[in-house]
């Protein structure tokens, strides 16, 4: 396949972690694209990954999604900037274009429907998913309270995370039900209620990424996470068996990562949860030799007979973006913290 010019990407988000690596996967494939982003202070301003930053003025949410309004500038900005297509970067902002009118003419990636999107980030809802379709899934519960959460018929230890964040935010593990009643006595719990109690599983976390179309599997990429900095990229018939059951079963279209968790000594995998976006560890997969954002702004393109995946092989960030990531992701902290800025 020859490509002429490469298309004129605009790339939204909320989540200055995610924009960048895709940003800088673009960039990388030969692109130059523009930045929508809710920080009004950002390195991304400085950095030579995008041809424009601009601020993602006068947006808010409305009952936990971005409001519609949002679409605005994205639509005049698409318009005075002549842009082919428009990427989103996180959960929110794939779910807002997943709900963009029937008549909206913006130029947009595939992304999942907006109940795919809204239902699968609910862990809950995921693992009766998984349950439905016979794929593998820690014993879980959902708890609605202390009285709850201590009566537990889960074996421990278990683990137990709100329903719907991501990067570990309010994980935790309790090896046992005396330490759980004294976490809970000393109101330590990092979740509020309701949230998803899991059995817990031995081992290591391993990431399954992927790339679909019309709940039909284009690409995916399997690692495990054993070494801070490191991801070493493998390939397991089940966990593609899985991924291409998932989407077919939801008619996928986009990007998503699940986050698995193996045991080795009973050679068992166990499907956590859902990431219906780009992930956090996305540069790890260009570098590997599967640029996402790359294949997602080029899916019609692609001959999908054959499914495309990453090599075997150990991978670490160059020093450039291992700095660009962990600065982003303390930039926008600060910003936050500073102006008190929150959706």
């Amino acid at each position: 396949m020859t490509r002429k010019v490469y298309p004129s990407v605009l790339v939204v988000g909320v989540v200055p972690s995610l924009i960048w690596p895709v940003a800088r996967c673009l960039k990388r494939a030969g692109g130059s694209p523009t930045i929508l982003a809710w920080h009004g202070l950002s390195p991304m301003r400085m950095s030579s990954d995008c041809s424009g930053y601009i601020m993602w003025n006068n947006i808010r949410k409305t009952d936990g999604m971005l409001d519609l309004s949002a679409l605005g500038l994205v639509e005049r900005i698409c318009e005075t900037r002549s842009i082919d297509i428009v990427v989103p970067a996180d959960y929110d902002s794939a779910l807002l274009l997943a709900r963009r009118p029937q008549d909206s003419r913006l130029p947009c990636v595939p992304v999942p429907s907006a109940g795919v999107i809204s239902e699968m980030n609910d862990k809950w809802t995921f693992t009766r998913f998984l349950e439905r379709l016979g794929l593998p899934y820690p014993e879980s519960e959902r708890i609605e309270s202390e009285q709850q959460l201590l009566a537990t018929r889960l074996p421990f230890p278990i683990i137990t995370k709100p329903l719907d964040k991501w990067a570990s935010v309010g994980f935790e593990l309790h090896q046992s039900r005396e330490a759980l009643a004294e976490t809970l006595r000393h109101q330590r719990l990092k979740s509020d209620f309701p949230l998803i109690a899991q059995r817990y599983i031995p081992g290591w976390d391993v990431g399954a990424s992927f790339l679909a179309n019309h709940g039909r599997l284009v690409a995916y990429s399997l690692f495990h996470h054993k070494v801070d900095g490191e991801r070493v990229f493998f390939e397991d018939p089940r966990l593609r068996d899985y991924l291409a059951a998932f989407v077919a079963a939801t008619d996928y279209s986009g990007v998503g990562h699940i986050d698995t968790r193996y045991d080795p000594q009973r050679d068992h995998y166990q499907l956590l949860e859902l990431n219906p976006r780009f992930w956090a560890s996305l540069l790890y997969a260009m570098n590997a030799g599967l640029n996402y954002p790359d294949l997602l702004v080029h899916l019609d393109e692609w001959d999908h007979a054959t499914v495309n995946t990453a090599p075997a092989r150990r991978v670490r960030l160059p020093l450039y973006e291992r700095m660009m990531t962990l600065t982003n992701r303390w930039f926008s902290k600060g910003y936050e913290m500073v102006t008190g800025a929150q959706l």
